[in-house]
């Protein structure tokens, strides 16, 4: 295993810090982060996951960009390794007053703001967003779970302008954004049950800035999520429409965002839909010491008893230090309250996140 392991870790973290800051572009930059966290529940259980990935861009002039994004990970629940590529794209960007991109290949998700804090050094807390890796009771008889909102970089291609005061962008891209996909999968993956279908799905999407700090977004995806043969009762292709909305708001030491979605599954028993939302936050207390929480909560009904309603409820709080401008620890407490289970799990965490620009 560290023998196969081995020359992604390189990759991660080889770079070498630049001998020179001169004022001029770089045709390269490089930037790696890293985390390693430790969780025990109330039952005594510790687990421990690690996360290294590297952002790479290439600059070729004339506004045309390569951007690759290697990560390893040792996911905590089943202590296995995993080497993805979460970005590997080709990006065209024109700057002015309406600036213009377009990009194709591995993108970053389209939908939502979850996806940002697969970065240790971009997530507030320790855990991340319940929507992106907690799956949700199969809306389908006998059929695969899915997640409100998945942790996926698709395949695809989007084009998005932006002004002042406003952005638009459309995407097409091969994944619904209900299921999760790996770039790289082992025949008998431990946390995946192998790679679903791709599907052809649409993405459009929009957000205003009324002023600096803060600014309210909302996407819409349309496409298949379920292919015939995946379930006994499935013998036609089914899709699925998902609708997103985000908040992003910062003022003075205080960061708040919040997204709400809402999935309206084709099934064999008729349209079924699942929703939810969470509210998270940051303050920074003092030139080191933050805190940090999380809210959310995920709505559905199992597909064998109508209106029988299931709820996942969670929240953390974390306290923050910044041992250095490249290493920060933190500290959480989380409390989970499961599909079909009353009582609430709790959870200890600590984790150490290191993040450096190389050049």
């Amino acid at each position: 295993m560290r023998s196969r392991l081995a020359p992604w870790i390189v990759v991660l973290l080889m770079a070498a810090p630049a001998a020179a800051q001169q004022a001029k572009p770089s045709v390269l930059a490089i930037d790696s982060s890293a985390s390693v966290d430790f969780t025990t529940d109330g039952d005594g259980n510790d687990v421990k996951g690690v996360f290294l990935d590297t952002l790479v861009v290439g600059d070729f002039g004339r506004h045309v960009q390569a951007i690759v994004r290697p990560q390893v990970q040792r996911l905590a629940n089943s202590g296995e390794w995993n080497r993805q590529i979460w970005v590997a794209e080709m990006r065209y960007e024109r700057p002015g007053p309406v600036a213009f991109r377009i990009e194709g290949g591995y993108i970053p998700s389209p939908v939502g703001l979850a996806n940002l804090t697969l970065r240790p050094h971009m997530n507030p807390t320790i855990a991340q967003p319940a929507e992106l890796f907690t799956s949700i009771p199969s809306l389908e008889v006998r059929g695969p779970r899915v997640n409100l909102l998945s942790g996926i970089y698709p395949l695809g291609a989007q084009a998005t302008a932006s002004a002042r005061h406003w952005d638009a962008r459309a995407a097409v891209i091969d994944t619904s954004p209900l299921r999760l996909r790996r770039v790289f999968g082992d025949p008998n993956p431990p946390l995946f049950v192998g790679n679903p279908p791709r599907f052809t799905n649409v993405v459009i999407g929009a957000g205003v800035t009324p002023f600096v700090g803060f600014r309210v977004g909302a996407a819409l995806t349309h496409g298949g999520w379920l292919r015939a043969g995946e379930s006994p009762a499935i013998t036609i292709d089914r899709s699925a429409n998902l609708v997103n909305v985000e908040m992003e708001l910062s003022f003075r030491h205080t960061s708040l965002a919040s997204e709400v979605s809402y999935d309206a599954l084709d099934t064999s028993l008729g349209t079924r839909s699942t929703s939810g939302w969470y509210v998270q936050g940051a303050q920074t207390l003092a030139p080191r010491w933050f805190v940090a929480g999380r809210v959310e909560r995920i709505q559905t009904t199992l597909p064998t008893v109508a209106g029988l309603e299931q709820n996942f409820t969670g929240t953390e709080q974390t306290l923050g230090f910044r041992l250095t401008p490249e290493i920060t620890l933190r500290a959480s407490h989380r409390m989970r309250q499961q599909f079909g289970r009353d009582p609430w799990d709790h959870f200890g965490a600590v984790s150490i996140v290191w993040y450096r620009r190389w050049m």
